[in-house]
């Protein structure tokens, strides 16, 4: 009951203190004031504090921030409300619910940047200093001790009594090329994140044959952080920050999409299917047409499919123009087949919308 009352009191005098902090800020601008950003804002914010708001939702509550907030004080609040926005990672999407962790590297300034997965966020909690390829980044062919550029995980784990000293306490081979790579005609194998023989400080920036080189106790301190065939590796020129809601729309907006396709799946309406596949794709040695020519074939055979994803994950490519790997368990059923198997999908946002370019 007192918590009714309470939540009832709240509602009413939200609004009353807001509208009150307002009219007392549009009443301090004069003509030699044009912005009050600064004057504002810790009014406002203890107005907000007192209402029980946060920034966003007074500002996007019942009352209409359109209608309340006009000219040079709706400029200068929602101002002050983006920079206050959070920041995030841009790479990383959504991280399903198996992934513990995931690894943002920089090639730019040698660091291994580890993020704990919180579910509908993640938070840093840590980075190592890394040594990369003598040739520097963005691998192309076998020999060029190059280090890739992309989005890996690691496949397996090599232990110490099994290598040579140069390697360390171990290491774990990445999947590269990945179908991407494949694409691009890009060659090579063997990248590792493997530890050295080499004593601290005796790492240089640029030491390796195009695998990711830590000290064998930084090496150690990640173990507890990689899942094999899980966790996600990303390796790119920098680390972008973007503000939390800007990652979440375009998460929302990619996440509608993948949805629909797979409505589209079940509906065995090939041309619907069909439209969600970018002119270039390919699957295999499959392009756009001969794809669509096996789908046709398959549908014609079914009287009804059942697509179900899980432990979906959303990572911003990098090196790529809004470029963006999606995977998920896919669960499929139909009346004469049914399959479990893990799915790879490159999807890319054009002009004409989102688009898959390429899947595995």
């Amino acid at each position: 009951m007192l918590t009714a009352v309470a939540a009832g009191a709240r509602r009413v005098v939200a609004p009353v203190v807001l509208l009150a902090a307002l009219w007392l800020l549009w009443g301090a601008r004069s003509p030699s004031q044009p912005s009050v950003a600064k004057s504002v804002d810790p009014v406002l914010t203890a107005a907000v504090a007192t209402a029980g708001l946060g920034i966003g939702e007074a500002l996007m509550g019942d009352v209409g921030r359109d209608r309340l907030l006009r000219d040079g004080v709706a400029l200068d609040l929602a101002g002050t409300l983006e920079s206050r926005a959070p920041l995030v990672p841009a790479s990383l999407l959504q991280l399903p619910p198996s992934v513990v962790s995931a690894m943002v590297i920089d090639v730019d300034s040698n660091t291994l940047h580890v993020f704990e997965n919180l579910g509908r966020s993640v938070a840093k909690t840590g980075e190592l200093y890394v040594a990369i390829g003598k040739g520097g980044a963005g691998k192309q062919r076998e020999g060029d001790e190059r280090t890739p550029i992309g989005i890996y995980s690691p496949s397996s784990f090599i232990p110490d009594e099994r290598l040579p000293e140069i390697y360390g306490r171990g290491a774990f081979p990445i999947d590269y090329p990945n179908a991407w790579d494949q694409r691009r005609g890009r060659s090579g194998s063997g990248i590792w994140i493997h530890g050295t023989n080499k004593g601290e400080g005796e790492l240089l920036a640029r030491s390796s044959r195009g695998c990711i080189t830590l000290s064998d106790a930084d090496l150690l301190r990640l173990m507890e952080y990689l899942q094999l065939g899980r966790t996600p590796v990303v390796i790119s020129h920098g680390l972008t920050w973007q503000a939390a809601y800007e990652v979440e729309a375009t998460r929302r907006s990619l996440s509608e999409r993948v949805e629909q396709w797979r409505r589209d799946w079940e509906s065995l309406d090939t041309e619907r299917y069909i439209r969600h596949y970018a002119s270039s794709f390919h699957v295999g040695s499959m392009d756009l047409a001969a794809f669509r020519r096996q789908k046709m074939r398959v549908n014609a055979s079914k009287s009804f499919v059942a697509v179900e994803l899980g432990d979906l994950s959303m990572y911003s490519y990098p090196g790529e123009d809004e470029l963006y790997l999606v995977t998920f368990e896919q669960r499929y059923k139909s009346d004469n087949f049914r399959a479990v198997r893990t799915k790879y999908q490159y999807w890319q946002r054009r002009p004409e919308g989102w688009r898959i370019v390429e899947e595995s």
